[in-house]
């Protein structure tokens, strides 16, 4: 889990509530509209009905797309590369019903996070509540980060909260926190599970492997200590690159001085 950010302004067209001001030329596209209809009818009802009707709304092309580009096509929550993503809501929509088509409460997860994350959403003080005003439907994109607060949720939200620090990694792969956050978070959506720390540890497999390598295929101390820099600065490049997967272990990994102690195991 790495910081993410989201630009609160540039709101997917699909969730721009239905107010001439807010389009050029004040023009409200079609599916603006439509989503706005669904929205006002499910806080009118004050519930939300889970249907196709309703859902296809917070997963129109332009959300996912956003969501992709913010994401780079990772799960917010264990940052696995994910081909089947799931449009998550990061306050469950089966509670926070006002909140189901706002862009500040949707994340990008794997289906497994998605599935263990659920409804849990924990918090430490009373539950907020909407008023249905005009104000408040224009402000509906960005509202509920003004929640966490008053709320204190242990779910972590990776576009608000930075993990940098607050999560430990094992040269196993194995994740963990003190934090009571991300201790939480970490335990409902399962980012501990075998086959994420398998394919964490894989990462340092492979920087073995290529250490192995060298010694074998290089005679000279000269020539090894040229080609280990070459996988090193390799390896240091990949934890920048935004697209790969497990950022968060990688730059541990560079933190802890892993690469330096693999380097005098394999020597």
């Amino acid at each position: 889990m790495i910081k993410l950010e989201k630009n609160l302004l540039e709101i997917p067209i699909s969730l721009v509530p239905a107010f001439e001001d807010l389009f050029v030329n004040n023009k409200i596209p079609v599916k603006a509209k439509t989503t706005h209809n669904r929205r006002m009818s499910v806080i009118a009802a004050e519930t939300y009905t889970d249907d196709t009707n309703h859902n296809s709304r917070y997963k129109k092309r332009d959300v996912k797309i956003a969501l992709n580009d913010i994401y780079h096509g990772k799960c917010a929550f264990c940052e696995q590369l994910i081909e089947q993503s799931h449009v998550e809501h990061y306050r469950p929509k089966s509670t926070y019903y006002w909140l189901v088509y706002s862009w500040d409460n949707l994340l990008l997860a794997c289906g497994t996070c998605n599935q263990g994350k659920g409804i849990n959403f924990q918090i430490k003080n009373a539950k907020a509540t909407f008023i249905n005003n005009e104000v408040n439907i224009r402000n509906i994109n960005s509202c509920s980060t003004g929640y966490n607060s008053t709320e204190l949720p242990l779910m972590v939200n990776p576009e608000i909260t930075d993990p940098l620090g607050l999560i430990d990694f094992q040269k196993d792969g194995l994740i963990k926190s003190d934090d009571e956050r991300f201790f939480y978070t970490i335990d409902k959506c399962s980012i501990d599970r075998i086959y994420l720390n398998d394919l964490r540890r894989k990462l340092l497999d492979d920087f073995k492997r290529d250490i192995d390598s060298i010694l074998v295929e290089n005679e000279s101390v000269q020539e090894q200590i040229i080609a280990i820099k070459t996988v090193v600065r390799k390896f240091l490049r990949d934890s920048k690159d935004v697209k790969l997967p497990f950022l968060a272990f990688r730059r541990y990994a560079i933190q802890n001085n892993w690469l330096n102690d693999i380097t005098k195991e394999q020597n």
